[in-house]
């Protein structure tokens, strides 16, 4: 079973740092800016694309250099604040500090101290960025090193290097590596454009572009013609969203906008690359979801998936989705039917007495998922959403912290990148192929039945994920038979070569033993697979009840 890591990389600000933004704006100081020397733009005769690698459609990173070393780094709209895992290696800093940052994550979380160093970016070199030097990094995946926030100046970085040397400071050095990249070339261009990759049936991701200040050649006549979607909220790339379709249909059950000003019908839309699972409404998971054929509410935690007790989940047929589109600026901006759908290779039930047991299939769930906003935004599209689209993000007449800006507020374009018909043409052929090498898919109402039954025992004491002793594991072969097909059911599939079995099976702490088979199958449908791969990546902040109050996020995350 694919695990996931990343299920939503978080919105990082504080209330704090925002106070302190809007106090350096009305004090006149947020025209200070680092030392303009140094800096290279590069030549801007051509695009110069950074270059961008996807993960499994679970994240995005770019390779920079800072201090002399390498790092891969997770690419997030997000956020604003830099910082690496350096651990292990000499890094040539400009300077160095004792300020402590804590970044908590649900999953893990970092900490470290400020330090300074040059930072490199494809051709492009920042004297001086700062950035949060972890000396404790838990839980994230091999290979990544670091975060790089491409949001605006209003995040932790600034409220640490206020609260120690004062606010012309915070100002002048707690800039994010793309304003300050800007700040130090006032001649260039102030945007960057984003467009995220996607994996093909081979498991290679392509497409995919990261630019400073100019626009791949194929997009510049579109975004000529492109709306300028401002953003709504000073706090990050929060647009005004018009509306969305479900399969050609308006969706019109929208609450009021937590944004002052914004009519009825339009919704605050991060857009946040740092997001695998859009965050919606739960009422707008169920228009989704329920026009799907096949597809089966689960008013819970699916165990083993990274769609969590928000009470609003769905378990889809792998080769159904459907027809979605969000509007902004006036314009219908299209969804692939593969981003509607996460794929889990096997999903682990439980844990008996060190033992796990795992149905042995592919289960298909909702990754369009509930989630509530704060006071600053109404719902966030992630990844699912971005790679649907070329983005354009530009920064208008924006200096830190860009409170009261005069002229131009920062604005996105967007072109689509998505033809309906070549979409679903591929996602056709996507599950297919997939089929034909992997396991078979599980039918939504057979799984939920068994996640039912499973529930049920585990709720009568038959089986418990504590306390279990061995005793327990002919329970445990009970639950399989309690969640598998009638005989007469089973009999019923087995003329049909689209049906296949589904073992509740258990993987036990040696691993020599392998995979043992509890009782009975599940006769079940065979809709469509996802072949193995690596554990993917997805940080996700604790919710308030768990980790209190963070002034970015309201109800739903905090950074500490």
């Amino acid at each position: 079973m694919a695990s996931s890591f990343f299920r939503a990389l978080p919105l990082t600000f504080s209330l704090l740092s925002y106070s302190l933004s809007v106090l350096g704006q009305n004090a006149g100081s947020s025209g200070s800016s680092a030392s303009a020397s140094g800096a290279k733009y590069g030549s801007l005769s051509s695009p110069v694309d950074v270059g961008i690698t996807g993960r499994f459609d679970d994240g995005y990173t770019t390779d920079i250099v800072l201090g002399g070393q390498n790092f891969t780094v997770v690419i997030d709209t997000g956020s604003t604040d830099l910082w690496v895992d350096a651990r292990g290696l000499e890094l040539q800093l400009s300077n160095n500090t004792d300020i402590a940052i804590n970044f908590t994550y649900a999953l893990g979380g970092v900490k470290g101290n400020i330090a300074f160093a040059d930072l490199q970016i494809g051709p492009y070199t920042i004297p001086n960025q700062a950035f949060v030097n972890a000396t404790e990094v838990d839980d994230f995946p091999g290979g990544i090193r670091g975060l790089i926030g491409m949001a605006f100046d209003n995040a932790e970085l600034f409220t640490q290097l206020f609260e120690h040397w004062g606010l012309e400071s915070a100002n002048r050095l707690g800039r994010a590596p793309i304003t300050n990249l800007f700040a130090q070339n006032p001649s260039a261009p102030e945007f960057f454009d984003l467009e995220l990759n996607r994996e093909d049936i081979s498991g290679v991701e392509r497409d995919g572009h990261f630019l400073f200040g100019q626009h791949t050649p194929e997009m510049e006549s579109a975004l000529q013609k492109a709306p300028k979607i401002e953003r709504v909220h000073p706090l990050h790339w929060t647009l005004a969203m018009d509306g969305m379709k479900i399969n050609g249909k308006p969706f019109t059950a929208w609450n009021k906008s937590v944004i002052p000003g914004l009519p009825q019908g339009q919704v605050a839309v991060p857009l946040d690359s740092g997001f695998t699972y859009p965050q919606i409404p739960d009422a707008v998971v169920n228009a989704i979801y329920s026009s799907i054929p096949g597809a089966v509410f689960y008013p819970g935690n699916i165990p083993g998936t990274d769609n969590g007790a928000s009470g609003t989940n769905w378990v889809v047929p792998c080769n159904a989705s459907a027809n979605i589109s969000f509007t902004f600026g006036g314009q219908d901006y299209p969804v692939h039917p593969r981003d509607l759908l996460e794929e889990y290779d096997g999903v682990k039930l439980d844990t008996l007495d060190g033992v796990d047991l795992v149905a042995n299939g592919t289960v298909c769930t909702n990754r369009y998922q509930s989630g509530v906003g704060d006071d600053t935004y109404d719902m966030i599209l992630g990844m699912a959403f971005l790679r649907n689209v070329y983005a354009s993000f530009n920064y208008g007449n924006y200096t830190p912290p860009g409170i009261n800006i005069t002229g131009q507020q920062p604005y996105v374009q967007m072109v689509s990148v998505i033809d309906q018909e070549k979409a679903w043409a591929d996602f056709k052929n996507y599950t297919t192929q997939k089929l034909s090498t992997s396991a078979p898919a599980v039918d939504p109402a057979s799984f939920v039945k068994l996640l039912n039954d499973f529930s049920a025992k585990a709720g009568s004491g038959s089986a418990s994920s504590g306390g279990a002793d061995s005793s327990n594991v002919t329970a445990a072969g009970d639950l399989a038979v309690s969640g598998a097909a009638s005989q007469s059911d089973s009999d019923s599939n087995k003329d049909s070569n689209k049906y296949a079995p589904l073992a509740v099976g258990l993987l036990g702490a040696n691993v020599a033993i392998g995979l043992v088979i509890l009782g009975v199958t599940l006769a079940i449908c065979v809709r469509g697979s996802r072949g193995g791969r690596e554990s993917r990546y997805k940080p996700l902040r604790l919710p308030k009840e768990e980790a209190g109050n963070d002034g970015e996020h309201g109800p739903l995350y905090s950074d500490a």
